[in-house]
C-alpha cells in the first residue's frame, strides 16, 4: 500500500492540479503545462544516473557526515535542481506565455512533479539501495514541488523585472539549499527536524504564492 501511494503520489497530484486550473481558468492553454511535466519525466534520467553513480562509489547512505553532506547537497540537490532549471530557464522562460512569478510557479512545480513521477518508480523498484525509507519515499513528490514554487517564482520574477540571471541565479541557489537540507535531514533519521523543515517549506511556498497572485492582480 505505501509502495503503491508513493508511486501514484506525484502524478495524481499534477492531474488534480490541471482539472482544478481548466476548471478555474477554462480559456487558458495547458499544452505548455503537459509539456512542462514531459520535461520532468525526461530530466529524471540525470538525477537517476547520478544517484546509481553515487552508489557505485558508496557516497549514498549515513555512513559519514562528508559522504552525506556529499550525497545530500551535491549529488541528489544541485543535479536535481540544475536538472529542473535548465528547461524551466531555456525551455519555458522565452515563451510568451511565460509572463510573471504565478506562471514560473505553475510550470516549475509541473516539471518537479514530472521528475518524482519518474524518480519515485526508480526508487521503488530500480534503486541498489537496500530498503525503502519510507519517509524519503512518500515526501518525494511534495517535497519537489515545493521546491519548485521557490524556483519558478524567482524565475518568474526575473522575467517580469528583467532582472533574469540574478533572479533566477537566486531560485536556484535556494532550491538547492533546501533540497540538500531535506535530504540530509532524512539521512540522518531525525523525523522531528523533517516535520520541522517541512512545515517551515510550506509556510515560505504559502507566502510565495501569496505574492505571486498579488503581482498578478497589480499587472491585470
Amino acid at each position: 500500500m505505501e509502495n503503491f501511494t508513493g508511486l501514484l503520489l506525484s502524478p495524481v497530484t499534477f492531474v488534480l492540479f490541471l482539472l482544478f486550473l481548466k476548471f478555474r481558468f477554462p480559456k487558458w492553454d495547458y499544452q505548455l503545462l503537459v509539456k512542462s511535466f514531459i520535461w520532468g519525466c525526461l530530466i529524471s534520467i540525470p538525477v537517476i544516473l547520478a544517484d546509481i553513480v553515487a552508489h557505485y562509489f558508496v557516497i549514498d547512505g549515513a555512513r559519514s557526515i562528508r559522504r552525506m553532506i556529499t550525497y545530500s547537497f551535491i549529488i541528489v540537490a544541485f543535479v536535481s535542481e540544475v536538472s529542473k532549471f535548465f528547461p524551466l530557464r531555456f525551455s519555458l522562460v522565452p515563451r510568451n506565455n511565460f509572463r510573471n512569478p504565478a506562471d514560473g510557479i505553475l510550470y516549475s512545480v509541473a516539471i518537479a512533479l514530472g521528475l518524482s513521477t519518474v524518480y519515485a518508480v526508480y526508487y521503488a523498484f530500480f534503486s541498489s539501495k537496500s530498503g525503502l525509507d519510507p519517509a524519503y519515499f512518500l515526501s518525494i513528490g511534495p517535497m519537489n514541488a515545493l521546491f519548485g514554487i521557490i524556483m519558478g517564482f524567482f524565475t518568474g520574477l526575473g522575467k517580469l523585472r528583467k532582472n533574469l540571471f540574478i533572479d533566477a541565479m537566486t531560485g536556484l541557489l535556494a532550491t538547492i539549499l533546501f533540497h540538500g537540507i531535506y535530504r540530509f535531514i532524512l539521512l540522518s533519521k531525525d523525523i522531528t527536524l523533517f516535520w520541522l523543515f517541512a512545515l517551515g517549506s510550506v509556510f515560505i511556498a504559502t507566502i510565495l504564492i501569496y505574492k505571486s497572485r498579488k503581482i498578478t492582480a497589480e499587472l491585470n
